[in-house]
């Protein structure tokens, strides 16, 4: 009696260890909730791939994105594949896991079809819009006694750079009676060379209040100088003169991401060629 008593201590005494021996979780193997979190941003690289075409995860070209996944969680890929082993010997807890993985992309998805995530074009996200009228006045009535008689503005700034979009809107009226003729806005483009690019509008005299908007490229690769332009330009005639000029913007539209390289290309533009030709003695 006494030796089976000691036979099923020792096999109870057996289990318990092997028992021990497969819960016990080595040191490189993930717990559970670091588990949890690596498979489900897991889970949504591999989907985004999909999505975009872009093959499979064992695709040369996709491994950059699953190097940047284990930098962002701080693990190695052979952290994650001995984790993936030991759990995989451990199916309950696997299986625990895996139920938190998948309701957590299930609220996710939910979410996305509520409308929570918009899909969003970087390339026209990163284009700013900056004002730079440079008149603390938006707004000018004109009439025979009016001193000056014409809206003058310039803006200096070094950062202005090569395919700038620069936008002068403005409203502005003229009656049918005004003797005024040839009256125009115009903005210019001046280059640190002495060049300029230059768009002339012309306005209507016909009492009626018109929006007018002039749009300016920088399309030359050289360092520019600054803007100028007249909002107001006639020949001048003696009584019978009245405008209004209301509403006045300037604004300069520039791909901030490409400002570097941009400025690169104006300073490659405006080296001093240096001649490869080698001088002959005379």
């Amino acid at each position: 009696m006494k030796y089976r008593k000691l036979v099923r201590v020792a096999f109870a005494l057996s289990v318990l260890l092997l028992l021990n021996a497969c819960s016990s979780k080595p040191n490189n193997v993930l717990s559970s909730s670091e588990m949890t979190e690596f498979l489900v941003d897991l889970h949504r690289l591999d989907g985004a791939l999909l999505a975009k075409g872009l093959g499979d995860t064992q695709d040369s070209v996709n491994a950059a994105y699953y190097k940047v996944l284990l930098k962002k969680h701080g693990i190695s890929k052979a952290d994650f594949d001995s984790s993936l082993v030991w759990y995989a010997k451990n199916p309950k807890k696997f299986e625990r896991i895996y139920l938190d993985v998948v309701n957590e992309l299930t609220v996710l998805n939910e979410k996305v079809k509520q409308g929570h995530f918009h899909p969003q074009d970087s390339v026209r996200l990163r284009n700013i819009q900056d004002s730079i009228w440079p008149l603390a006045q938006r707004k000018f009535v004109f009439n025979k006694d009016s001193v000056p008689s014409k809206i003058q503005f310039a803006v200096k700034n070094r950062t202005f750079v090569y395919q700038d979009v620069y936008v002068l809107s403005f409203l502005h009226r003229v009656g049918k009676s005004n003797k005024a003729k040839k009256q125009h806005a115009i903005i210019r483009l001046h280059y640190q060379n002495g060049t300029r690019d230059s768009i002339v509008c012309s306005l209507i005299s016909d009492s009626l209040l018109r929006r007018y908007t002039v749009r300016l490229k920088a399309r030359r690769p050289l360092r520019i100088d600054s803007i100028s332009g007249a909002l107001l330009n006639f020949d001048a005639q003696k009584n019978q003169f009245n405008a209004l000029v209301d509403s006045v913007k300037l604004v300069r539209i520039y791909n901030s991401l490409a400002q570097d390289s941009l400025l690169k290309v104006v300073f490659e533009a405006n080296k001093p060629k240096v001649s490869s030709k080698i001088p002959t003695e005379k």
